[in-house]
């Protein structure tokens, strides 16, 4: 079974997964654009349409995705320090979105340069995720306050 992203080399019929990830990004960015508003505009009664984590619900222990809700609450409120103290992914995500689109789009501007290193990013992203959900976990066993924050 072939790879299914293939970054940097263009086989026959198959793009590079910069091209993917840019399309998908540039696809996302009405998204984003509108909830900033629409974030605004709810308020904090928008948290409550999110029902608890029912991981944490049933066993007390907090799950990978825990605190992202907040921790993008915050982030739209631009408060970047709450936002990473609840789920340090989401600030992490929302800079390596606008670090890989800035500089995708220099690139195909000028129609020459390397190609952003999104598999890096990715793979710093996945082990930022899984460091939280050990230290919150770790931090709920031993008394301590995982969120850092009230």
């Amino acid at each position: 079974m072939e790879n299914i992203i293939t970054t940097g080399s263009k086989r026959k019929g198959q793009r590079p997964a910069e091209d993917t990830f840019y399309r998908l990004g540039l696809a996302l960015l009405p998204v984003f654009l509108l909830a900033f508003p629409a974030f605004r505009l709810l308020g904090d009664g928008l948290l409550t349409l999110f029902p608890p984590c029912p991981v944490h619900r049933l066993t007390g222990f907090f799950c990978p995705g825990c605190g992202a809700t907040r921790a993008l609450w915050a982030l739209v409120r631009l408060d970047v320090w709450h936002s990473f103290c609840w789920h340090p992914f989401i600030p992490y995500a929302a800079a390596l979105y606008l670090a890989f689109m800035g500089w995708e789009t220099v690139r195909r501007c000028r129609r020459r340069g390397r190609t952003f290193p999104i598999e890096k990013g990715m793979y710093l992203g996945v082990a930022v995720l899984f460091l939280q959900f050990f230290w919150k976990n770790a931090a709920l066993l031993l008394g301590l306050n995982p969120f850092f924050v009230g």
